[in-house]
């Protein structure tokens, strides 16, 4: 595996029994073994350690060529997480719950020992005009600029993010603090990175609202730090207010909202309320995995990170959101994670929004196996009825018209339950084309993601 060139270390971070050392081969080098493919294959879920999928990415030649990499690792909270599959769909309705995954740690360093790593082989795949998000919340913030500081360079920091992710409420309104009611996005970046940062519109009193001599609506405000020059410019392209005093003004056109409502566009600043919390998502997005983020937070930070056309990689991917944001922007995504019931919960989204999928496991990673499924296949001239008779309620299920039990499964059709107010399950039957004497597969996922596999000859 090439080497990358570690930068200049400013800063050595120490705590008890560290055993991370950073310029080493943060990564390890790998192969997958291709599992699945959905469609066109755009968006690639991965089952397997970040380390392990960073090597696979580097012996690929990914290695600086990745234009975002996200990162949302455990945040040290002293928790276990459980994933909930609503069956039903309203909060009294059937549950079936699953370990998500384990955020306890003995030892902070023991903490940093995992963290520091990964963070590294995630920044080691970095172009130069590439960022690195780091998500946390307040456990873990300070700790992540330290180890990126240390793996980067402080000159390689770009902003420091605040998401109010919930209000504050219930419990935490009445306790001895201020709410906990945000996170935190660490982003470094190569030398050449670059964000462009979207604007929002914030509606105007109408009693601010001014029209100039060509009829277009502005509001102003003082010209605070621009200097003659600047105003000369801006003067010249018709952005100056002068008052009957003479006080000079910088005028800023309105544009309406969907509403019809005469806005300022005002550029996004580091401090993010206007992305509402997974709570008032459409239910439809919600899957049930715990620490889900809303798909218009990553959406946000992929459109003002990378180009259309990028390519993304997530090292701990969680329910898919990055995936499906990438989908959804015209992005490219290779997203990892080290236990089946994410990798199921996000290839299960993506299906869901149109997406095509390959789905790979690195040759370190188990995949769990159920027992195989049941099906009924009645034949016709061309095609193929299949009905799942077991399991009753998968979280998805797949068909390929052709496949004799080795290599990738090619799926031919597909269907996965959809949550809701009102969860509507998986159909329980499938018609696919198929050529005579050809065996064909269907494959089953369950909400922990085990998989289960037959051949229908």
């Amino acid at each position: 595996m090439p080497r990358v060139k570690a930068p200049k270390r400013e800063l050595r971070l120490t705590w008890p029994r560290r055993s991370w050392e950073p310029g080493g081969e943060a990564a390890r080098p790998g192969e997958t073994r291709k599992l699945e493919r959905t469609g066109d294959g755009a968006q690639t879920l991965v089952l397997g350690d970040a380390l392990d999928l960073a090597g696979v990415l580097t012996s690929r030649g990914l290695a600086g060529k990745v234009d975002l990499v996200y990162i949302d690792p455990p945040y040290a909270s002293q928790a276990d997480y459980v994933l909930e599959a609503r069956l039903d769909g309203p909060a009294d309705g059937r549950v079936r719950r699953t370990k998500a995954y384990e955020d306890s740690w003995t030892e902070i360093g023991d903490y940093l020992d995992m963290l520091a790593p990964r963070i590294e082989a995630g920044a080691r795949l970095l172009a130069k005009t590439g960022s690195i998000w780091v998500h946390v919340d307040w456990r873990a913030s300070y700790l992540v600029r330290a180890l990126l500081d240390e793996i980067l360079g402080r000159d390689r920091f770009i902003n420091e993010i605040v998401w109010r992710r919930a209000p504050n409420l219930g419990r935490q309104a009445t306790s001895a603090q201020f709410g906990r009611t945000l996170d935190t996005l660490v982003v470094y970046g190569g030398p050449d990175a670059k964000l462009i940062p979207p604007t929002r519109k914030e509606p105007i009193e109408p009693g601010a609202i001014r029209w100039d001599d060509e009829g277009r609506p502005f509001t102003s405000a003082p010209r605070g730090d621009y200097t003659d020059a600047s105003i000369a410019k801006l003067d010249a392209i018709g952005r100056v207010h002068r008052t009957a005093t003479g006080k000079v003004y910088i005028k800023y056109f309105l544009v309406k909202d969907d509403d019809g409502v005469l806005c300022r566009e005002r550029r996004v600043d580091a401090l993010w309320t206007d992305v509402p919390p997974l709570r008032h998502a459409k239910t439809g997005e919600r899957t049930g995995y715990p620490t889900q983020k809303p798909r218009a937070l990553l959406e946000r930070i992929l459109r003002c990170a990378s180009p259309e056309g990028g390519l993304v990689v997530d090292l701990f991917a969680g329910s898919g959101t990055t995936a499906e944001a990438a989908f959804v922007t015209g992005r490219r995504a290779i997203c990892g994670d080290a236990k089946p019931a994410a990798i199921a919960t996000a290839r299960a989204r993506l299906l869901r929004a149109g997406a095509g999928v390959t789905v790979e496991r690195t040759t370190a990673a188990a995949w769990p196996t159920a027992e195989p499924p049941r099906v009924l296949v009645t034949r016709e001239k061309g095609s193929a009825h299949v009905t799942l008779v077991e399991p009753t309620e998968p979280l998805a299920w797949s068909v390929a018209s052709a496949w004799d039990g080795e290599g990738s499964f090619t799926t031919t059709w597909h269907s996965e339950r959809a949550p809701g107010a009102r969860a509507v399950r998986a159909e329980r039957a499938a018609t696919v084309l198929r050529a005579s004497k050809v065996p064909m597969g269907v494959r089953v996922f369950a909400d922990d993601g085990a998989m289960a596999t037959l051949m229908v000859p």
